[in-house]
């Protein structure tokens, strides 16, 4: 069992190179089932900072393996503590050992023509039962939407169980989460640059280097051009985490949230997907001051998560309700507050029911429910705001 956490929104599974193995041979064997693995290093964590829709593709990731002792540095920082770390170059050797014992083929999908010729012709050697393939992928930088289908095409001809993506993060990332569902494979890594070390055209850190966490010093030695990336992951790094921790202790998320009723004055409660509880919908109203700013966003949010925007605003409490994330929900959300304060709407839903099309990314189901009923069903948590709309528009239910 593994430990998940967060480090500047990146999800992480705190898990043995074994346990992950172990992992992976069951995941590929029980029916069905299609995933993609990440391998969060501190670059990577920087780009889940910076951008909400990466830091969602790393969430959904089927496992987040961390590659690089700056984790452990950064896991610290945000109070938490992360114990197992994995190069993305132990990881492939490892499920390239297990493909080969299980009869799985692998499939390696980017870097440089030369790489992956002479990654396949190593394999050849050292797994001689080892079903392998390389695929260049062509230029992912000018791709059209015509080339990409033509790739996936490629890709499922010769019909690999596992893909090694590298591509280099993000594209790789990107990559996964939007074609695993049109892709043979079970199971996609995105393993960046580690083609290089299976092709052996770049020398790892000596173990020594390795266990008092120096291998950046040393690729730096060899490849003194990755000076800025080194230095993102060895200084910009751990001063994000510093922000990230520190930074919104006293800031609060903007939030709408909709009291929505229907003819019958039932109310609408959604599922939500990660907590599984019910709740009203909601989301950020960023930058809404006046009330036809924040009447706008409350519009907005609920088609994004309801598929719909019939809706009719009867009434507004602004700025109602303020309260703090737990730890987790706070290291864990990409804009680095402490809380949300809300302003709720009471609006009246004009459409049919027909036309409601959740968002799974936020909500798995819905319902309508009565005034006496809603406590009962909604998480304690959300009582709060929801005995609230309970008092103020009781002359509408």
């Amino acid at each position: 069992m593994s430990q998940k956490l967060y480090i500047l929104g990146a999800k992480i599974n705190d898990i043995s190179l074994k346990a992950a193995i172990d992992k992976i041979a069951n995941f590929i064997l029980e029916g069905d089932n299609k995933g993609y693995i990440t391998t969060p290093n501190p670059e990577i964590c920087l780009q889940s900072y910076k951008s909400k829709q990466f830091r969602r593709i790393l969430q959904n990731a089927w496992l987040g393996i961390p590659d690089g002792n700056g984790l452990k540095i950064g896991a610290k920082i945000l109070g938490t503590k992360l114990f197992n770390i994995t190069t993305g170059i132990d990881l492939c050797q490892k499920v390239i050992e297990l493909a080969e014992h299980k009869n799985y083929s692998i499939l390696i999908l980017g870097g440089i023509q030369e790489a992956g010729d002479r990654t396949i012709s190593l394999c050849n050697y050292k797994y001689p039962k080892l079903k392998i393939n390389y695929l260049n992928g062509g230029n992912f930088n000018n791709q059209g939407a015509s080339d990409e289908i033509n790739l996936i095409e490629q890709i499922n001809q010769l019909n690999p169980d596992i893909i090694f993506t590298c591509l280099g993060a993000p594209k790789q990332e990107y990559f996964m989460a939007k074609n695993i569902d049109k892709l043979n494979a079970k199971l996609m890594l995105g393993v960046g640059g580690t083609i290089d070390f299976l092709a052996e055209q770049i020398k790892r850190a000596p173990k020594s280097w390795r266990k008092i966490g120096l291998e950046w010093l040393w690729r730096l030695i060899q490849e003194p051009w990755r000076w800025k990336r080194i230095f993102k992951a060895v200084i910009i790094f751990p001063l994000a985490c510093l922000c990230w921790r520190f930074g919104n202790l006293f800031i609060y998320r903007k939030n709408v949230a909709g009291f929505i009723i229907n003819n019958n004055k039932q109310i609408f409660i959604g599922k939500h997907t990660k907590t599984g509880e019910w709740k009203l919908p909601q989301g950020g109203s960023k930058n809404a001051k006046t009330k036809e700013e924040l009447g706008k966003a409350i519009i907005r949010e609920m088609q994004d998560e309801l598929g719909t925007d019939k809706f009719k605003i009867i009434k507004m409490l602004k700025n109602c309700y303020k309260y703090k994330w737990n730890k987790e929900t706070m290291y864990n959300n990409i804009d680095k507050y402490t809380g949300q304060k809300q302003t709720l709407f009471l609006l009246k839903f004009t459409g049919d029911n027909n036309d409601i099309k959740l968002d799974k990314h936020e909500h798995l189901d819905w319902q309508w429910v009565t005034k006496d009923k809603i406590l009962q069903i909604t998480a304690p948590n959300r009582h709060h705001i929801i005995q609230m709309g309970l008092e103020k528009f009781k002359d509408y239910l």
